[in-house]
């Protein structure tokens, strides 16, 4: 296929310019030849009949009386009105004419329209003739002047509604050019949110502009696609890595801690007992590792409606089992009840991993609070800590699969609450948010979800 001619924005832009600036001239040189021709044929008077008519007239009143003023001897291009001691005599005006006649005659500025003149003759016997005229194109034919509208007028707004039909008639299609140009890179934007890169047009635009930028958007959704893609499948890669590895170790885990048991049931020395029981707690811990690597992958429990204050006292409840054998004071603040749909087990869990990470690094003496609100049409889980807070790269980097952070890590920190809660806030249409207290030390760690579901 030949590859399709393109034209630039500026081009576009002086096409329409001179299509109109030409256009209109067109348009003036025909209305013009049309208005001469129509003179030449004898349909229209020049402009000058009417001042010549009415110079005509002003040597013609100068001999006469008011009594002997004979209207027939003036031509009807002329309007006129005889005037005695300020009084009207006879006339041909309409009022309105007339009122403007007699304020010009009065010495009255700015009451002649455009294009109008008056001459205020002396007649015979001191008596005045006030003629007036329009310097205009008026009919050839008596009749058609008294029927028909002004001509000058009519055919004056002929010309400037010629000029905006076709003014309009251009912007019009200027715009529709540029409509469908636009209209393509709407619809390359919203392939590119549906993955669908081949359903971009790049071979209909007109514009080059228009076509260098529908390419690097095709560029772009290309590269997007092939990052996410590869972001998919390392993603996939590594729940099936942990996935292999949590089933590989749960056969001897599960040998070490069938082994230890027997052991201590057959009897051992105080020193070998010890050593039993160092071995069981830390068979112990690694199930509870592998439990958790085992959730890591799962698909999402079901939801269905919660009571929040019943979610609340078992959350309290957790919270305060926790907080006992480290010697820290918890606090619970309930501000808001009632119901919320999410997945029970899950929502839960997430939020027993985020007490039990702010227990974890909170001191001796400290506090622990959990607070459940609701703002803006959403439900707060909240869970404050007395403790150092976070670092700024745990700010940025909490919630990541299997991330630790160097300054709170401890044998027991594995970087999989913060990212099991983050995926439950996702799963049920809401974030997780972390942060740090201002104004006090300590820790906060937020799931906001949608009550309205």
């Amino acid at each position: 296929m030949a590859k399709r001619k393109l034209t630039s924005l500026r081009s576009v832009l002086l096409r329409y310019l001179l299509l109109c600036g030409g256009g209109c001239a067109l348009i003036l040189v025909l209305w013009w030849g049309v208005l001469m021709q129509l003179i030449d044929i004898g349909f229209l008077l020049p402009a000058v009949a009417s001042a010549q008519a009415c110079a005509d007239a002003r040597e013609t009143v100068a001999s006469m009386t008011a009594d002997t003023f004979d209207s027939l001897q003036i031509s009807d291009l002329c309007r006129w009105a005889v005037v005695q001691k300020d009084a009207v005599l006879q006339t041909n005006m309409t009022a309105r004419q007339l009122k403007i006649a007699l304020n010009a005659f009065h010495g009255g500025s700015g009451n002649l329209v455009l294009m109008q003149y008056q001459y205020d003759v002396k007649m015979a016997d001191g008596s005045f003739c006030l003629l007036q005229y329009d310097y205009a194109l008026p009919y050839a034919d008596p009749a058609l002047r008294d029927t028909l509208p002004d001509f000058q007028t009519c055919y004056i707004l002929l010309l400037a509604a010629l000029i905006l039909v076709w003014l309009g008639w251009q912007t019009h299609c200027t715009v529709r050019t540029f409509a469908a140009e636009t209209a393509r890179l709407n619809a390359a934007v919203d392939a590119i949110a549906a993955r669908q890169l081949e359903q971009i047009d790049t071979d209909g635009v007109r514009i080059r502009e228009f076509s260098a930028t529908l390419q690097a958007l095709q560029t772009m959704g290309r590269e997007l696609t092939d990052s996410l893609q590869s972001q998919w499948r390392m993603e996939q890669q590594r729940t099936e890595q942990i996935a292999a590895l949590a089933h590989d170790l749960k056969t001897p885990l599960t040998v070490i801690q069938g082994n230890a048991e027997l052991l201590a049931e057959k009897g051992a020395s105080a020193g070998q007992q010890a050593q039993l029981d160092a071995i069981l707690r830390g068979t112990q811990r690694a199930q509870q590792y592998l439990a958790a690597l085992r959730t890591v992958g799962a698909p999402p429990a079901p939801q269905r409606l919660l009571d929040s204050h019943v979610l609340t006292a078992q959350l309290a409840d957790a919270a305060s089992a926790l907080c006992a054998p480290a010697g820290v004071d918890f606090h619970c603040e309930e501000h808001w009840q009632g119901h919320i749909r999410a997945a029970e087990d899950d929502l839960r869990r997430a939020v027993e991993n985020l007490l039990e990470n702010a227990v974890n690094h909170t001191p001796r003496g400290g506090t622990v609070t959990l607070t459940v609100a609701a703002e803006n049409d959403r439900f707060l889980l909240r869970v404050t800590d007395t403790g150092p807070g976070f670092t700024p790269e745990a700010l940025a980097k909490a919630g990541e699969m299997l991330y630790t952070d160097a300054a709170r890590s401890d044998a027991a920190h594995q970087g999989l609450g913060l990212y099991f809660a983050k995926k439950v806030a996702q799963f049920h249409g809401g974030t997780l948010v972390l942060s740090n207290l201002s104004g006090t030390h300590g820790a906060c760690a937020e799931l906001r979800l949608p009550i309205g579901r």
